[in-house]
């Protein structure tokens, strides 16, 4: 049997892969485009397990770029994804972010706030006034001042991945249930991938977008990135008392995080230190001795509260610098990167996944420059500096 053969195989079929295989064909690629994907149900991929956040209110500024460039992809995603008449369903709610500062933190609150205004964020400084009028039920004991996003929310992250996808494969896109074992180069120039089954398909442009697997995936090529899986936890709950309005996205300055959920719930989470690892199990004690109290702190109705659900989703945890590795691989012509978002892909991807289809058919970027993020970057000993991950 002859080898499959594609112009461009994507390694990884979540939101990043989708979006920039979208966009390939888009713009009218000569040649054929195929994702590879182990597993079509996504049970265990980042993006399904994201909370799905979309912000301006980064610390740097290529991500406060990526930010507003997202937001006006986002605000007309269901549109533009939309195929024989059937819009997408990302379902972007602007209920805002609201970051809360102590008088610790608040100096640097304030800084990143300029910087956020003049590239052009909509962004606000509140006091706790300010912040009780956005969120009435809030306790701002300790609060000195916040960032307010009025724009930002959060959409469906599954609804963003199957928008990219159908749109993809109604302009020509193979989506190939395969597993990737190796990504294989002469020298340096790819050549193409081997599956789990023991076939070659060949192919002389690879782009890895294999999430938080793409480390183990970049050694069969004889590199190394630093890309690992960092579990984190997410929980849903049902609150006592029904609030009118939403629920903004509000982070408090340890991390903690809420918003409000379809069906009158609450999603939260809150970081803590992880041993990298392909861990799924969700800690139950966890939100009940370090979640609970605080959210009872910040939300005194939220003493009483049923917790209906929780999940462990995977960071693509940039161990470099905590943001993403996009651009060829210097050395390896034909590899490509999209990794290692730490947290913020999903959010990203419009940009990325735009910029990316550049850089392949043209060989730079145009719609927005990304090489701040450039993978080289770990062998110039160049950190992008980023505090706003969440």
């Amino acid at each position: 049997m002859a080898k499959r053969r594609f112009d461009v195989i994507i390694v990884g079929g979540g939101v990043m892969g989708a979006a920039i295989a979208y966009h390939l064909l888009k713009e009218g690629i000569d040649g054929k485009v195929a994702i590879l994907e182990k597993d079509p149900t996504y049970e265990y991929a980042t993006t399904p397990r994201s909370a799905g956040g979309v912000r301006q209110q980064f610390t740097s500024e290529i991500n406060i770029r990526i930010g507003l460039f997202c937001l006006e992809r986002f605000l007309r995603f269901d549109e533009e994804m939309e195929v024989e008449g059937e819009p997408a369903h990302a379902d972007f709610k602007q209920v805002g972010y609201l970051f809360l500062a102590n008088e610790e933190n608040f100096p640097s609150l304030k800084t990143y706030h300029q910087l956020q205004k003049a590239l052009g964020a909509e962004v606000e400084l509140l006091g706790p006034d300010g912040i009780k009028e956005v969120f009435p039920p809030l306790n701002v004991e300790g609060v000195v001042g916040g960032s307010w996003g009025p724009e930002a929310g959060y959409v469906d992250p599954y609804g963003v991945l199957q928008g990219y996808l159908r749109k993809a494969r109604s302009l020509g896109l193979t989506y190939l249930h395969e597993e990737v074992v190796e990504l294989l180069r002469e020298g340096g120039r790819m050549r193409g991938v081997k599956t789990k089954r023991g076939e070659v398909i060949e192919g002389g442009c690879v782009v890895l977008t294999a999430g938080a697997w793409s480390g183990e995936l970049a050694k069969t090529a004889g590199i190394s990135l630093p890309v690992e899986p960092l579990p984190r936890m997410a929980y849903c709950f049902r609150p006592a008392e029904r609030f009118s309005g939403s629920i903004p996205m509000i982070i408090d300055p340890n991390d903690l995080y809420f918003r409000g959920e379809t069906g009158g719930l609450v999603l939260t989470g809150k970081s803590r230190e992880e041993v990298p690892g392909f861990r799924f199990q969700w800690d139950r004690d966890f939100f009940f001795e370090e979640i609970w109290p605080s959210l009872a702190k910040w939300v005194p109705s939220f003493e009483r509260l049923r917790l209906i659900r929780g999940w462990c989703g995977l960071y693509e945890m940039c161990s470099w610098d905590r943001n993403g590795l996009v651009g060829e691989y210097p050395g390896i012509e034909g590899l490509f990167l999209a990794t290692g978002f730490s947290g913020h892909g999903l959010q990203q991807a419009p940009a990325v996944g735009q910029c990316m289809a550049e850089l392949i058919l043209t060989g730079t970027y145009r719609s927005l420059d990304l090489s701040p993020l450039d993978v080289g970057r770990i062998f110039r000993g160049v950190k992008v500096e980023e505090e706003g991950i969440v």
